[in-house]
């Protein structure tokens, strides 16, 4: 059976976070003095809600920012703004995982810096693919001791394993580590082809006090950081032969 290490996969999309637990967007400032900064990078149309009735979930996006070819995105609601990056059809060469938060680190800065909020939690998530004739039965190998994968993991068509632990990066932050390999299929325009999926998110505790302010050094600090962590969980699950 076809293995695969770490090397096999492929960058599917990364997303970096920030949460803005006040839930005080407000959507005309943001696109007055923040959009423009990185209308090059967004240079889609961009969609931006009206004023909403009171009472409407701070987790309804206010304004979604795109770009022209699909790949970047920045979503900017009450409660959080994000960054992502995207395979899109087009896409030739993937975007590296340090640069991705980079320019993600740059947009999240500027944004709480012309709107003043407060960030309350950091995140980093990415998603890879390897294509595999049969993703079930090597994901049940892989992870499973052999007397399983006679009976009942025979024969799997789908298979997901989820783990979570907590931990310390960059020797200062406290994170919830959440990995999960499962089956999936390409897009239709990939021919829907079988593959095993690996994602990744990293995240800062909800449970620090509610009066949590990351400041910019922090900020740097965290998404320099994530990207090397990234791929140093991800060798553990699949390491090399």
């Amino acid at each position: 059976m076809q293995e695969l290490t770490a090397s096999s996969f492929e960058l599917a999309s990364c997303q970096a976070t920030v949460f803005t637990p006040d839930g005080d967007l407000s959507v005309s400032k943001a696109m007055k003095d923040f959009y423009p900064s990185f209308a090059d990078l967004f240079d889609g149309a961009p969609v931006a809600l009206p004023p909403l009735p009171q009472g409407v979930p701070f987790e309804i996006p206010r304004i979604i920012l795109e770009s022209a070819t699909h790949e970047w995105r920045c979503e900017l609601l009450p409660a959080r703004a994000s960054v992502v990056w995207q395979r899109s059809d087009s896409t030739r060469t993937p975007i590296e995982l340090g640069e991705f938060f980079q320019k993600g680190l740059a947009v999240l800065l500027e944004y709480s810096d012309r709107l003043k909020t407060r960030v309350g939690r950091l995140a980093a998530l990415a998603t890879r693919f390897s294509e595999h004739d049969t993703p079930g039965l090597f994901l049940a190998r892989h992870f499973c001791k052999d007397r399983w994968d006679k009976a009942p993991l025979n024969r799997p068509e789908n298979f997901e394993l989820h783990a979570h632990k907590k931990f310390t990066i960059a020797n200062e932050f406290q994170v919830n580590s959440w990995a999960r390999s499962k089956t999936g299929r390409l897009s239709p325009a990939r021919n829907e082809r079988p593959i095993v999926l690996f994602e990744q998110d990293l995240n800062t505790l909800a449970e620090e006090p509610s009066s949590k302010s990351f400041d910019k050094g922090e900020m740097e600090r965290f998404f320099k950081s994530v990207g090397p962590e990234l791929d140093a969980i991800l060798k553990l699950y699949f390491p090399g032969m």
